[in-house]
């Protein structure tokens, strides 16, 4: 494998050590592979870095070829996150209405019905986060990345010129830990069970549609019901894919979870 002593010594290099750091983006066998290769060939370690790097891209851009990370990025992970930070302001705006007299009384409601009213918007709001991340993570699993650099965009931008001085910026953000939450188990599950996917479907629909009711909204109303109806899109997505799949599978959706195991089990993608 060459000269064991001047392929230490090119390894301690600067420009070496720049190759080192640039395989560490390749898997752990690939990147073993690869610098053996350059060490047998005394390429310098310029060239050793360019061709490091054109591996590296070629092995990102590879999962871009399909419509998946397009959609995860750009179709839920981009619109999702102004959607929801908007979403998120009005939930804070809510508790604060009913923790100030003034304003529960200028809103025309009830403790108890401004509480409901809350209610409602927290667990739509999770419901959004959750749907919009796991989509995000199913679809972008080796893309992930870029879905991330999409969603956080628009928070740090928003962040950096929010203006309200009854409440704090952070309130912007508070479909962060159910959206992460949602990636979570997208990386870890693939589809959702048929049943359980319409039941959540179904279920944020409904709270939508009483949102909409309790603050007197009309439903043909624009923009209103197709921003709404937008991030609601997710949900119904997991629903079109639970039903493929466990049509494909022929199981009928009375099993548990549609998992990654049972994925590489019947080989399907």
């Amino acid at each position: 494998m060459g000269d064991e002593p001047n392929g230490e010594r090119l390894m301690k290099s600067t420009g070496w050590a720049l190759v080192e750091a640039a395989a560490r983006l390749l898997a752990r066998d690939e990147r073993e592979a690869v610098l053996g290769d350059l060490v047998e060939s005394k390429e310098n370690a310029w060239q050793g870095l360019l061709g490091v790097l054109g591996l590296v891209f070629r092995g990102q851009a590879l999962p871009w070829k399909s419509w998946r990370p397009w959609l995860a990025g750009f179709g839920v992970a981009l619109p999702s996150s102004f959607l929801l930070m908007g979403f998120s302001l009005s939930v804070s705006w809510s508790y604060l209405t009913i923790r100030c007299p003034e304003l529960l009384r200028k809103s025309s409601l009830t403790l108890g019905s401004g509480s409901l009213v809350l209610l409602c918007q927290a667990l739509l709001l999770i419901g959004w986060s959750w749907t919009g991340g796991f989509v995000v993570g199913s679809l972008s699993r080796r893309t992930l990345w870029a879905s991330t650099l999409l969603c956080y965009s628009p928070c740090l931008f928003c962040l950096s010129r929010f203006r309200v001085e009854s409440l704090s910026r952070f309130c912007l953000l508070l479909f962060l830990l159910p959206a992460i939450w949602g990636v979570h188990q997208g990386l870890r599950i693939s589809r959702l069970k048929r049943n359980w996917a319409m039941i959540l479907a179904i279920t944020i629909t409904g709270l939508m549609l009483l949102g909409w009711s309790s603050r007197a909204h009309h439903w043909w109303a624009p923009p209103r019901w197709t921003l709404d109806w937008a991030l609601c899109g997710p949900a119904w997505y997991l629903v079109a894919t639970a039903r493929r799949a466990t049509s494909k599978a022929g199981w009928g959706g009375s099993d548990g979870l549609w998992s990654e195991q049972r994925e590489q089990q019947t080989g399907m993608p």
